[in-house]
């Protein structure tokens, strides 16, 4: 059995033909190109990756979207033939478009990704957590359908059909795939997270054994190379490395995080890029001898280092048009063009970038929270707290730039009824420290509105509660507070992120026992873009958290 080592290292062929810039190199690691040695035969594999692709078109800044993508995947294939192409979760929702196509826009646009309307071969796909956003079974069966490429999932059950109860399909749904590719039989398999709960699962089994059990099988049925493709928390990712050693995947390609992130554990390491294809992941499996190395960098994906394909683009370009003509008619009763109706003007920058809102404090965030403060301030609601995964824009507003529809639609992929409930200091300290918990901007981070609280990142210690008002003070662990919260947050059937300690009997509002009934984040936001008009919003940031590591306003006593 040859040696696999797994490096970070830049290519001269690809730097060419990419005009020798945009490409990182993963971190910790050394960029330098790989000697020659002719007397020894070459084998050579490309992989191109990507994750979490909740646009079709690329971001407001240009980066990022399918047509790019498939434009990288044309210049790869000039240097590695039969590459393979890997996506590791979430892209039938959450988006604009899904809310209306059910994810059949990212179906259609990944089916052309090779240039040819037969199967993709080349292509593998996984399920992540947001898959399952809709709970009928035909939604999914019907993607899967329409898909010429290849689903795999090595560690879940899915509900069968059978006795009248609708199920899964599993007939397109493999457990792992061998795929030959510049010389090598690269095996693959698929991981994902449990952290949503569907009623189309009957489990999703623990990610290390099964990630043992398809390394196994798969070298057993003469894999060289065993790849896994997961959508997992990167600390899970990690624990399959460090648990399985040589037992395990000599590489993971992942999702999940949205940002392009790297951790190796020996000669393995995990790889991850920015959600949305603003980077994508580019492997090379290089056989030079006994010693096989996997090699790794990402790649910008924005216009100057990588013209989108033409092709792509139209058939994106029709999708956005066919979705705003039904959009503006269905949902708004107004003519084609209602998601560029301007509602006010941002005066000041607005903080909506998915590392900074799943971390820290934006004002993005505390301008949301003030609004639930609003809705629910007859009632006596004291604070406010949303997760920060409502807040779904992944891009920072520019002062004197117009908000648009457009921009609240897309901020907000989900309803979000908020709920006035009751609890204890003690209960919010236990909230604040899920919030705190990983703090790598997974997506439980809270933003928050009438209360103040210190972090220290490096002690994962929360501390100086502090109920703001006319008069701040101390919060009591033993007083109660009233709370405007998403529902989201209360309700056990939709995960809640992990907040246990919430739960609908703590509701004290008057919209009675249904979780969806009370008023919708997003009109209220609209409403308060509409009433600051052409004046414009500024929004400033509070100093709600006081991070010890990001010096700043401070409203914690």
């Amino acid at each position: 059995m040859s040696r696999i080592t797994v490096g970070a290292l830049f290519f001269a062929g690809l730097l060419a033909s990419l005009g020798g810039s945009g490409c990182t190199p993963a971190a910790g690691e050394h960029t330098q190109t790989p000697a020659s040695k002719p007397s020894v035969e070459v084998r050579k594999c490309g992989m191109l990756s990507v994750n979490d692709t909740y646009r079709i078109e690329p971001s407001p800044d240009g980066s990022g979207g399918m047509a790019a993508v498939r434009a990288l995947r044309k210049q790869l294939e000039a240097l590695y033939p039969d590459l393979i192409v890997l996506h590791a979760g979430d892209f039938l929702f959450p988006s604009l478009l899904s809310r209306k196509y059910q994810g059949a826009q990212t179906v259609d646009v990944l089916n052309q990704l090779d240039g040819s309307p037969g199967f993709d071969s080349r292509l593998v796909v996984t399920f992540g957590n947001h898959e399952f956003d809709n709970d009928n079974a035909s939604v999914l069966n019907a993607r899967i359908a329409q898909s010429s490429f290849r689903w795999l999932s090595s560690n879940i059950d899915f509900v069968k059909s059978e006795g009248g109860k609708a199920g899964i399909a599993t007939n397109k749904i493999a457990q792992d795939v061998i795929i030959p590719c510049g010389g090598f039989n690269v095996g693959i398999f698929a991981v994902t997270t449990d952290t949503k709960l569907s009623p189309l699962v009957v489990q999703f089994r623990d990610p290390v054994q099964t990630a043992r059990e398809r390394s196994k099988s798969l070298r057993e049925r003469g894999a060289d190379v065993v790849v896994g493709l997961t959508h997992l928390p990167i600390d899970i990712d990690e624990q399959i490395l460090s648990t399985l050693g040589p037992e395990g995947p000599d590489v993971i390609s992942g999702g999940h995080e949205h940002i392009k992130q790297s951790r190796k554990v020996g000669n393995r390491s995990v790889y991850k890029s920015d959600a949305d294809a603003r980077t994508a992941g580019v492997f090379s499996i290089e056989k030079r001898g006994s010693t096989t190395e996997i090699n790794f960098y990402w790649q910008a994906l924005n216009p100057t280092l990588v013209k989108p394909d033409a092709d792509m683009q139209n058939v994106v370009r029709g999708w956005l048009e066919k979705h705003e003509r039904e959009y503006c008619d269905e949902k708004l009763k107004a003519s084609f063009g209602c998601l560029e109706e301007v509602l006010t003007v941002a005066k000041s920058p607005i903080i909506a970038e998915e590392l900074e809102i799943r971390r820290y404090e934006t004002n993005l965030g505390d301008f949301a929270a003030d609004a639930m403060l609003r809705a629910f301030a007859k009632e006596g609601a004291q604070i406010a707290f949303i997760n920060a995964g409502t807040l779904r824009l992944n891009y920072n507003i520019a002062a004197d730039t117009p908000i648009t529809r457009r921009v609240v639609e897309e901020l907000f992929a989900y309803p979000a009824p908020l709920r006035l409930i009751e609890i204890t200091g003690r209960q919010l300290e236990q909230v604040l420290q899920r919030a705190t918990e990983s703090w790598t901007g997974q997506g439980h981070w809270l933003q928050i509105g009438g209360f103040a609280f210190k972090f220290d990142p490096k002690a994962g210690k929360v501390s100086n509660l502090t109920l703001l008002g006319e008069k701040p003070r101390p919060i009591s662990p033993t007083e109660k507070l009233k709370a405007v919260v998403t529902s989201f947050l209360i309700d056990p059937s939709k995960g809640q992120d992990g907040y246990t300690m919430l739960n609908p009997s703590q509701v004290i509002d008057s919209f009675g026992p249904n979780l969806t009934k009370g008023p919708d984040l997003k009109h209220l936001v609209v409403d308060a873009f509409k009433n600051a008009g052409k004046a414009g919003v500024i929004l400033p940031l509070h100093g709600h958290v006081c991070n010890t590591e990001r010096p700043g306003a401070c409203l914690a006593l």
